[in-house]
């Protein structure tokens, strides 16, 4: 059974205003557990504000409103929720600290996630504590889920490429010469200034240590003033349809609409459709030759949709699909 501890945050970094980064260190005097990267670890707050479900919305999502007491009041509560552990193996080993992605989530009525909220006010007001379960585990890692591919396709969207930052960041540091696998990484955030560890894969990309390619791209363009060209855009789920050879999941749900209401909602979402575009220095052959449908693993974490549509294409094209449930 997990015992649980209480770690503190040493390094906090807002992202954006919906994203941060930060370094938690574990309790005096107990390390935490060894690990393999790719493996989650559960982290709680008590002063969570609480909601409590009040239904299914049309999308099929579940539906929230505050937790009020008697006087109107939302009430504040204990809230646990496992998170990737961003960082590698051996930066806890060095340094001792866990590394983590959180966004803060917006659902119905405006609500913030409950323990996201939470530890973007983590800080000298609130508290630097945070609570966890002296307990690593999860089977999304390298060893459990490529078996005997050539090829690994990783594509992680928002704070889904924390896993494979740590699988990435422990690949570099081993620079095994018998790993004959070449690794690509489909990173894809709203923003330039949301693609966590956007430096850090360019130069391990750069580094040679193994095989790797690195994929930025950014879902939102038009809010930005300038993109690096090293950068594409398009959501991942596009990018990897044009790597595939398939047109975008908006342009096929166009084709297969049938009533004029389902015309009309593929009209809408053409009309807001960020085409994918490579980064200028990629060329889309060479990336399918990458990736022998045969030989090709594709690992995905992150937004639901995003993975369902990259399920599919993977089933289309007879690629092996993991995902991080």
């Amino acid at each position: 059974m997990a015992h649980r501890r209480t770690g503190t945050v040493v390094d906090k970094e807002l992202l954006s205003e919906t994203l941060m980064r930060f370094r938690l260190m574990p309790e005096e005097g107990v390390p935490f557990p060894s690990y393999r990267a790719g493996q989650h670890i559960v982290l709680r707050r008590d002063d969570c504000k609480l909601t409590r479900k009040t239904g299914v919305g049309q999308n099929g999502k579940p539906q929230y409103e505050p937790d009020l007491d008697p006087w109107g009041r939302q009430q504040l509560g204990s809230v646990t929720h496992a998170y990737s552990v961003a960082s590698a193996p051996f930066e806890t080993q060095e340094h001792g600290w866990l590394e983590f992605l959180v966004a803060l989530e917006q659902g119905s009525h405006g609500l913030s996630g409950r323990l996201g909220e939470a530890l973007f006010k983590v800080g000298p007001e609130s508290g630097c504590e945070v609570k966890y379960a002296d307990r690593i585990a999860g089977s999304f890692t390298l060893s459990d889920r490529v078996g005997d591919a050539e090829s690994v396709l990783l594509v992680g969207t928002g704070t889904g490429v924390a896993p494979f930052a740590a699988m990435v960041k422990q690949l570099h540091t081993e620079g095994r010469a018998d790993d004959t696998c070449r690794y690509t990484l489909v990173h894809t955030h709203r923003s330039v200034k949301e693609l966590a560890f956007q430096r850090l894969f360019s130069e391990i990309e750069a580094a040679g240590r193994f095989d790797f390619l690195y994929l930025p791209t950014i879902s939102r363009p038009a809010q930005e003033a300038e993109v690096d060209p090293h950068i594409g855009q398009g959501r991942a789920n596009n990018v990897v349809r044009l790597l595939f050879g398939l047109p975008t999941a908006e342009e096929e749900k166009l084709t297969r609409a049938k009533s004029d209401v389902s015309v009309v909602a593929a009209n809408l979402a053409l009309a807001r459709l960020v085409h994918p575009v490579l980064p200028r220095h990629l060329n889309v052959d060479a990336l399918r030759e990458r990736h022998p449908s045969a030989k090709t693993v594709l690992l995905t974490c992150g937004n639901p949709a995003s993975m369902a549509d990259l399920r599919a294409t993977a089933e289309r094209r007879e690629i092996r699909f993991e995902m991080e449930a």
